[in-house]
């Protein structure tokens, strides 16, 4: 493989230490000239200040000099001399991953009288593609209650957050996947790389402590071939270093329910919740001018109310059930079945610790090295419920995280025109989930108990669930500056090794129709999986994939007003182990269950920047880049292979097994012995199809700057993308294949949608498969003001985006990403709006530094206020039924397990149609029960969904929205004066939701299902020829049409009182 051979021939020719990252430093180039011309000969002093680090060049015959490889941040001075000529010089800082063009035109000696003049400069900061960057003092300054990187990132006006739920954020950027962006701290990709959380981040919390953070800076499409493997965005985070001081501080932090609103329109709310953090950081010399360091840590402790419980409980959201009827199930679940389901889950607790250390040492003049080291380790207890379910504390889990990153970067000045970095890192995170009940507890579901769904034990995907990655990241990359052109060559190697322990229901699942059924000890249906052997421990998938790239790209400056680039990369995947071979699979379908294996693809990167004038400058960029897939997508098939584990399956147990009167703890050894004697393809089997082919994306980008007048500054930025998306597809539908792709079914539904003849229950086979195309379309404007010389400052910015997409595939098993979001033919999917889609943004901010207790210990006002369109929502029909025999008229021929989304889009009936009845199997139409049954449905559809213009079709996804969302947050930095000369207080105070403090009826949260299907109408297909709409969706009600639930602890306001001490 190409990855092996050339890692191999690179771990030889260098004999430097193996050092660190993708973009992780960054440029200076410019010209300096006189009015003579050019001038040759000019020495640039280049001064890193905090650790007094100097590089200098020295100008070539064009005037030209370069500095590459250099430390973020700042402040850098950058000192222009040459003979006959005035020196001058400026201040400036860095960004990650940019190059900072800066030229000096000098005047000469001979005209200025010991006055050092200010040369005449042209500057600009070449990011090729749209981004954003925020320093230490920002984030500081900027509303961050729960101290979450995400309310950094927010400032970007192209990021949208998911975030209705505490603590809990998916984070979109223009509309993309949220796991498709890559998180990198000092070059690290600092992502949850398998997948499984919505916040991308590998841990329950932020796991980036803000005090040690010098830079953050989000990229939407980078020209540069060192980005790739993304598609929503970079988002960068350069963290603090050491200096020739020591220097450090101490904070606390409180948002507990003192600092809590109580009151939602009208309504009074208590809230038992705890949320502090402790913060240390420290740094300083090891040996002055050389060598640095700077440790970080930070400790947070969080209790969540849970939101739904049951009637008398306090809950946000109550439901029909008693704590009397729950505590009754508990006692007939001790009594009946021998072990105890724990009664209420009245909160959630999440514990977690942020640890850093940093040291760079200055080997020599030319010589520059740098190793970090982050953990972060926590756990969660996440707790479930809906407005119609109701889980028991058992049936909750906890969610534990462990992450370890090391890695070094050696950055080499061979001459002045060439520079390497080599980069090594390393990380492993280690997650459990697991009952607070333990994992040998049984799984039981109670369809209807006091009008509602109950669950108690161990969630079914929770039973045997253990998970274990290590990635290792190499580069080699050389930059050579030679006349007007900076070229840069490079090498990536990336694997990903995996342990993943996933078992579904492996203690066995119980479903009782009624709780009468549940106290006599009856099921209505039962399911398990085990490793065919009995141990557990077999069925855990053990691989590892990798990605080696090689680019190079060319950076051509014209002119101080004019720079283009060009670059290609190319990435190939590839892994040299492969699922177990399912023999009957083979022989049924024709090809093997394949893992990841082969696929490559080419990157083209195009940019170019125009300062136009004194005030304005346009940026372009165009390119292809492969996107970022969760891991977890190709461990399925290393996991579900049908060899290993198997389902049961009655068919195959001995004679007189009935587990479905036999539920306790554990499963049933004649249920193994089922499992055991099972055949290779009773279970469900996930593959990587042969055709599959890594996605990439195609992504036009165009930027627009202008200085006005009135000290403002206006910026507009629009984006095109086309994307190939990853998917799943099943292939035993009942029908014959082309190759390895399923056809679709001849048999169609009432409205012209196909019906496939799926006959197993939970045991389908899905393939990882890519189609084309979603696109995105975004404009974004920024106005910015300037007042009082700078120290207000407004902004204003608008976001619109117009999206599609195939499927959101916002899970992590196949069956749930091929369900969870809407479509007409799940197999066959068409572009729709994209669930991600926030349509409209408007931010704005004002920042305002005052100076009451003098001007170094200003008081600065930040306001954050945010109004957004809500997501995509659209009808659907409930489609949940467990019986095979009814797939066809009650799921459209879907396996039990691709069902129980009931995501299938609704169609909208015309008035008298022909294809739709409102009576019991259409048995009484023309009723006066008929009629009003038909004036409510169509009322809802057409007057408050508002889709009368859909009738007689299927119904879009994302043909309706969820309310907008407003929001108003505050924070006051207030610095005093320390005990020292240089020490300093700052005490924050921040308010999130102000809007609530002030008016109760303001700042209201409410959310629909996350990926915005609405089951509106039961499925039933009465003779092939009718839709029966007789029958609402389980627990839905027209008077909650969005069925949307309340999340009180982001309607209140909430406040965070902080005190730090900088020494």
């Amino acid at each position: 493989m190409i990855r092996k051979f050339l890692k191999l021939s690179l771990l030889s020719i260098f004999i430097s230490p193996i050092l660190i990252a993708q973009e992780l430093t960054s440029d200076i180039t410019g010209s300096v000239s006189s009015a003579n011309g050019a001038v040759s000969g000019a020495q640039v002093e280049i001064t890193y200040e905090p650790t007094n680090t100097v590089v200098t060049r020295v100008t070539d015959a064009s005037g030209r000099y370069s500095a590459g490889g250099l430390r973020p941040g700042g402040p850098y001075t950058i000192k222009v001399s040459a003979a006959g000529l005035a020196a001058d010089q400026v201040t400036t800082s860095l960004v990650v991953g940019e190059t900072s063009r800066l030229s000096f035109v000098l005047s000469s000696a001979s005209s200025v009288d010991d006055v050092v003049v200010t040369a005449q400069r042209v500057s600009s900061d070449d990011g090729l593609g749209f981004s954003s960057t925020i320093d230490a003092q920002t984030i500081q300054e900027t509303p961050s209650i729960t101290r979450d990187i995400k309310d950094l990132i927010k400032l970007n006006p192209l990021v949208s957050l998911d975030d209705a739920e505490d603590d809990y954020a998916s984070i979109s950027i223009g509309g993309a996947h949220p796991r498709s962006n890559d998180i990198k701290v000092d070059g690290v990709s600092f992502n949850d790389d398998f997948g499984l959380n919505d916040n991308g981040y590998p841990s329950q919390r932020s796991p980036i402590n803000l005090d040690s953070i010098e830079q953050m800076s989000v990229k939407v499409a980078p020209a540069s071939v060192e980005y790739s493997n993304f598609r929503g965005g970079i988002i960068e985070f350069v963290t603090k270093g050491g200096t020739n001081e020591f220097e450090g501080s101490v904070g606390y932090y409180d948002r507990g329910d003192q600092f809590y609103g109580d009151k939602i329109e009208g309504k009074k709310y208590t809230f038992d919740k705890e949320d502090t953090a402790q913060s240390f950081t420290l740094g300083g010399p090891i040996i002055k001018d050389k060598a640095f360091f700077y440790v970080t840590y930070e400790e947070t402790t969080v209790t969540n109310p849970v939101l739904y419980g049951p009637a008398g409980s306090g809950a946000a959201n109550e439901q029909a059930i008693t704590l009397a009827q729950v505590d009754n199930i508990r006692q007939i679940t001790i009594n009946k079945y021998g072990w105890d389901p724990l009664g209420v889950a009245s909160t959630t607790e999440s514990n977690q610790e942020n640890t850093s250390l940093r040291v760079d040492y200055i080997l020599n003049e030319n010589h520059r090295l740098t190793y970090n080291y982050k953990s972060t380790e926590g756990d969660r207890l996440r707790a479930s419920g809906s407005n119609s379910s109701f889980y028991f504390e058992s049936a909750s889990y906890f969610k534990g995280e462990k992450t370890d990153t090391s890695s070094i970067l050696l950055v080499s000045d061979w001459s002045d025109n060439l520079v390497s970095e080599i980069y090594y890192s390393n990380k492993s995170t280690d997650t459990s989930q697991e009952s607070p009940a333990g994992q040998n507890v049984p799984n039981f579901y109670i369809d209807d108990a006091y009008g509602m769904r109950v669950y108690l034990g161990a969630d079914i995907y929770r039973s045997a669930n253990e998970l274990a990655t290590e990635t290792d990241f190499l580069k080699a990359k050389l930059t050579y500056y030679t006349g007007n052109h900076k070229i840069t060559a490079g090498y990536e190697n990336t694997t990903w090794d995996i342990y993943n322990l996933f078992v579904v229901a492996q203690d066995g699942e119980w479903e009782f129709d009624s709780l009468a059924d549940y106290e006599a000890g009856v099921a209505s249906s039962f399911g398990a999986n085990n490793a065919k052997s009995g141990n557990v421990d077999d069925a855990a998938a053990i691989f590892d994939y990798g990605l080696t790239s090689l680019y190079v790209m060319d950076e051509y400056t014209f002119s101080d007003r004019l720079s283009l680039s060009a670059g290609i990369r190319y990435d190939e995947y590839d892994s040299d182990d492969a699922p177990a071979l399912n023999q009957d699979f083979l022989a049924t379908y024709g090809f093997a269950n394949g893992g990841i294996d082969g696929t490559s693809l080419l990157n083209v990167r195009l940019g170019m920047d125009l300062v136009i004038d004194d005030m304005s400058d346009i940026n372009i960029t165009y390119g292809t880049y492969s996107s970022k897939l969760p891991t977890v997508w190709i461990s399925n098939a290393y996991t579900n292979d049908g060899v290993r584990v198997s389902a049961y399956n009655s068919n195959y147990a001995p004679a007189g097994c009935d587990p479905l009167t036999s539920a306790g703890a554990g499963i049933p050894a004649c249920v193994q012995q089922a499992i055991a004697d099972a055949p290779l393809t009773s279970s469900k089997i996930d593959f990587v199809a042969p055709s599959f082919d890594w996605p990439d994306s195609k992504i036009l980008n165009i930027t627009y700057e202008r200085d006005l007048p009135y000290d403002m500054d206006l910026s507009v930025t629009y984006l095109k993308s086309k994307q190939e998306e990853a998917l799943y597809k099943v292939i035993d539908t009942g029908y014959p294949l082309n190759g390895d792709t399923p056809t679709v079914p001849t048999e169609t539904a009432p409205d012209g949608r196909p019906i496939y003849d799926m006959q197993g229950r939970r045991t389908y086979k899905a393939g990882l498969y890519n189609d084309c195309c979603g696109e995105r379309e975004v404009i974004s404007a920024t106005l910015n003001k300037a007042f009082r010389d700078g120290d207000t400052v407004v902004s204003i910015s608008y976001t619109g985006q117009d999206n599609t997409e195939l499927s959101g595939m916002t899970s992590s098993t196949s069956n749930s990403n091929f369900g969870k979001t809407g479509a007409i033919d799940f197999n066959n999917r068409r572009a729709m709006t994209s669930i991600y889609e926030t349509e409209h943004r408007l931010l704005a901010t004002l920042r305002s530094k005052h100076y009451f207790f003098g001007t170094d210990k200003p008081t600065t006002f930040t306001l954050i206020f945010e109004r957004k369109s809500g997501l995509p929502a659209y009808p659907t029909f409930d489609t949940f039924t467990g019986s095979t025999r009814d797939y066809k008229t009650k799921a459209f021929g879907y396996d039990y397990n691709l069902n129980d989304d009931s995501s299938s889009l609704l169609y909208i009936p015309t008035r008298s149609d022909p294809i739709v009845c409102y009576t019991y199997k259409c048995t009484d139409e023309g009723s006066a029960d008929a009629l009003a049954r038909e004036e409510a449905v169509l009322n809802l559809l057409y007057n408050v969904f508002g889709l009368e213009g859909k009738a007689g079709e299927i119904a879009d996804r994302g043909s309706m929205r969820f309310p907008w969302q407003s929001s108003l947050d505050f924070k006051i930095t207030q610095i005093l004066p320390g005990f020292r000369d240089d020490d300093e207080v700052v005490i924050t105070l921040g308010i999130e939701n102000l809007l609530n403090l002030l008016d109760d009826d303001k700042g209201v949260v409410r959310y629909g299902y996350y990926s915005g299907r609405i089951p509106v109408i039961d499925l039933r297909i009465v003779d092939g020829s009718k839709y029966d709409y007789s029958r609402n969706a389980f627990r839905y009600s027209f008077d909650d049409p969005y069925n949307m639930s309340l999340s009180a602890t982001q309607s209140v306001w909430r406040a965070q009182l902080g005190f730090k001490y900088n020494f």
